[in-house]
């Protein structure tokens, strides 16, 4: 398979050496990997943080979890809307799924400028997919809770992660099986064009030497510029952030207008 339309040289033998050595590997990988279970579609609530002694400003953010499917850049669109210009961090988890929308959302998410970290919301009260609760009614939001670097976020997910503003992996989460070819030559070219836009260098990271179990090392994946900082989430979620001057565009006051 050729990946680039320019002739023959070094560069493109080259490349064509590394596409083969991904090839062998992804061919090894799916031998020894169960097939994924299937994963209810992303859904993105904005959570508060229940951290003690934080109130009345408490840092808030965007949980993304499930998989990624064609109307999911949709349903970040709407929620996006909803916050009315907010930079709210992503708290990322996904066993991947649709390669084109993965990289129509992450394209939204670099447009919006916001910041993207692999983790677990653990919701307190009402549950994410739980209908009518008042658990959390007079607490200043629908959804509270707090996120920890847990999780994984793999195949389609690291296209979402790359394009973060800050992208951070801690700790406790796994990024994985990140795609370096897609299904023909022309879908290839065009995932080759989206690291490029997110400035992911591609071909240095598809010649990384990967571990036993075929992962790269976060420390590769920062020297690539996948990940930009290999810290917990608690970076863009933690009380302790709102206390800057200014506070970041995730700590939000809550007031009496808030129950009205």
């Amino acid at each position: 398979m050729r990946v680039w339309s320019s002739p023959p040289g070094p560069a493109t033998t080259r490349l064509k050496c590394v596409v083969a050595l991904i090839c062998l590997l992804a061919a090894g990988l799916l031998m020894e990997r169960p097939a994924m279970a299937a994963e209810q579609e992303m859904r993105f609530v904005v959570v508060r943080s229940n951290q003690v002694g934080c109130e009345p400003t408490c840092p808030e953010w965007i949980s993304a979890a499930g998989a990624i499917g064609p109307k999911t850049p949709a349903l970040l669109k709407a929620t996006l809307k909803m916050l009315a210009g907010r930079k709210l961090p992503l708290v990322l988890r996904s066993p991947g799924g649709d390669m084109a929308a993965a990289m129509a959302l992450g394209r939204l998410i670099r447009k919006s400028k916001l910041s993207v970290a692999v983790g677990t919301t653990m919701f307190v009260g009402c549950q994410r997919d739980q209908k009518n609760c008042t658990a959390n009614d007079k607490k200043g939001a629908d959804y509270i809770g707090k996120a920890a670097s847990l999780g994984a976020c793999e195949q389609a997910c690291t296209l979402v992660l790359a394009s973060g503003i800050r992208r951070l992996a801690g700790e406790g989460t796994i990024v994985d099986d990140i795609p370096m070819l897609a299904g023909n030559e022309a879908d290839t070219r065009k995932l080759v064009a989206y690291y490029g836009e997110m400035g992911v260098r591609y071909q240095s990271l598809a010649e990384r030497l990967r571990n036993a179990a075929g992962r790269l090392h976060p420390y590769q994946l920062s020297l690539e510029l996948m990940l930009t900082d290999q810290l917990p989430v608690g970076q863009l979620v933690d009380a302790e952030i709102c206390r800057a001057v200014p506070a970041p565009d995730n700590c939000r006051v809550f007031t009496t207008l808030d129950l009205e």
